[in-house]
């Protein structure tokens, strides 16, 4: 073979290489859970190489970061499952155990509006603090007892209370603190722990009979995050952004930016 054949070779191979590694991988799975671009496993296939589509498959698990993926969907949303803030007391009153939630930067993933602060206990309140992408926010409930909590009760603030919270937020932090933790001598309905945690609206119902004593087996809760690609949108970016067959751009309806 020539030297100017060999030459062309080359040139075909390299032009080859980059138009692969230009182009979205195919979609695969972990574990039950489906990936497509702009997510991947690997750095040519998530977008852009933007850390915050790139996810960790690990033991048939996807996460992103250290939060477990369950689902991602084409309606820019996926659902992660965040572990629950919790404080727990002795008869006396003392703490004897708490764990205080403080989430990872996201990126370009942010907390959705479809997702209540809870707090479950008697004279308990948690507050959430997050950071957004364009603007701050807090918000809090408050749980109060006058008696034990019945079981199938509503969260109305009768030893459950929610909140609704902002969308926007790529940080969050929540915990659940006490205004006066009395003996359980005292009251037969105090609780002996006090949880503070994020959930997917209509994904958890109340149960004043069993969830003080039997909440703490549950560790995990589903959460939803929002997506998107980018600050601009899809006219902005032009329609060379969506080049296959089976491509279609869409701005999003819940923040800045495209999927």
């Amino acid at each position: 073979m020539k030297v100017q054949d060999l030459f062309l070779v080359a040139i075909f191979c390299l032009s080859y290489t980059q138009l692969v590694k230009g182009q979205p991988c195919p979609s695969t799975t972990c574990g039950n859970v489906k990936i497509e671009y702009p997510f991947g496993i690997s750095s040519d296939c998530y977008h852009d190489n933007d850390p915050s589509f790139k996810l960790i498959c690990e033991k048939e698990k996807l996460f992103l970061k250290n939060l477990e993926v369950v689902s991602i969907s084409h309606s820019s949303q996926l659902r992660v499952m965040i572990p629950r803030s919790f404080s727990c007391f002795n008869s006396l009153g003392n703490i004897t155990s708490r764990s205080y939630f403080k989430g990872p930067n996201l990126g370009n993933l942010t907390l959705s509006e479809n997702n209540r602060l809870t707090a479950i206990g008697c004279n308990t309140f948690a507050f959430l603090t997050a950071f957004g992408t364009r603007k701050n926010s807090s918000v809090g409930c408050t749980s109060l007892c006058e008696s034990t909590p019945v079981e199938n009760r509503e969260c109305n603030g009768a030893g459950c209370c929610q909140n609704p919270v902002q969308e926007a937020s790529n940080r969050f932090n929540f915990s659940p603190y006490t205004f006066t933790y009395q003996k359980t001598s005292e009251r037969t309905y105090i609780s002996t722990c006090i949880y503070a945690f994020l959930v997917e609206n209509g994904t958890f119902e109340f149960n004043g009979g069993e969830d003080f004593n039997n909440l703490r087996n549950v560790t995990h809760f589903p959460v939803v995050l929002d997506w998107s690609i980018g600050n601009q949108t899809c006219e902005q970016v032009g329609r060379g952004i969506c080049i296959g067959e089976n491509s279609k751009c869409s701005n999003s309806t819940t923040k800045i930016g495209y999927q």
